[in-house]
């Protein structure tokens, strides 16, 4: 009897064994196929009822690239074959898969952007006459806003409180990279993304875990996990006004005043809970 179920774990394994080919294009210790979670689909929100939604406040964000703890958002510079800066999954998805459609030119999306228009955004070209003859170019440019003019993401996001699940939740509603303008230095918000519209883009991309590389993280992952540090630069007011407008004397009030907000979200659902 143990030689016989010695024999089936054998062949099993065997099996097992022979069932993983490895070739060069996997690039690692088990197939390409089955890592990263490559074919991940988008989980859907749980269904929200009205009647539960018993409070909730929106919040402005910005996350700062120069931060180590956002470096995977911003790198790799390049794309890899196996992962892309955030910058680039958004425009793939804009510009060459089309899975992102929404695409605004402000936060309350108001000023639809087509894709034509956001790849102008994106890529200018200046051209250049010849002052003796205007009718004759001397050069033609081309000037490419690239994941390195990044510095920046702005999130707009509410946060509610479940009453049915009894949960303080976080939910994105846009997303927006901040570029410098590589010819005119000009920083700005390129483009907002309706987050639900970029969740597929997101989903199926993944950012660098420097603690285990074997568990990356997708981009959508990445948001709902809230695995990314920031700074409230702006919460819903009667007057719709942003930190720095009435906190103008230096930006470390600013970022006082951030931390205050912040705080007092935590402080609100703490004071929840009775016992």
């Amino acid at each position: 009897m143990k030689n016989r179920i010695f024999l089936v774990v054998s062949l099993a394994s065997v099996i097992t064994l022979s069932a993983q080919v490895l070739t060069p294009q996997d690039d690692g210790i088990i197939p390409a196929a089955t890592r990263f979670h490559n074919n991940n689909k988008v989980f859907e929100y749980p269904y929200l009822r009205e009647a539960d939604l018993m409070w909730s406040t929106r919040h402005w964000e910005r996350i700062d690239l120069k931060e180590k703890a956002n470096f995977h958002l911003y790198y790799p510079e390049t794309p890899l074959p196996d992962r892309k800066s955030l910058f680039n999954v958004l425009i793939d998805g804009i510009l060459k898969e089309a899975t992102i459609v929404d695409v605004f030119g402000d936060d309350r999306f108001e000023i639809p952007y087509t894709a034509e228009e956001v790849s102008r955004y994106v890529k200018t070209i200046d051209t250049i006459f010849n002052p003796d003859d205007p009718s004759k170019i001397d050069l033609i440019d081309t000037i490419e806003i690239k994941s390195k003019d990044v510095i920046a993401y702005y999130i707009k996001s509410d946060w509610f409180f479940d009453k049915q699940r009894g949960e303080l939740k976080n939910r994105i509603i846009a997303i927006a990279p901040v570029v410098k303008n590589p010819r005119t230095k000009d920083i700005y918000p390129l483009f907002w993304v309706w987050f639900p519209d970029a969740r597929y883009a997101l989903a199926t991309n993944t950012a660098f875990n420097r603690g285990n590389n074997m568990q990356r993280l997708t981009f959508d992952q990445v948001f709902h996990l809230r695995f990314f540090t920031s700074v409230i630069y702006k919460e819903e007011n009667v007057y719709d006004r942003s930190i720095a407008d009435y906190k103008r004397k230096s930006t470390l009030e600013q970022l006082l005043e951030g931390q205050q907000i912040r705080e007092k979200l935590r402080n609100f659902e703490n004071d929840l809970w009775e016992f």
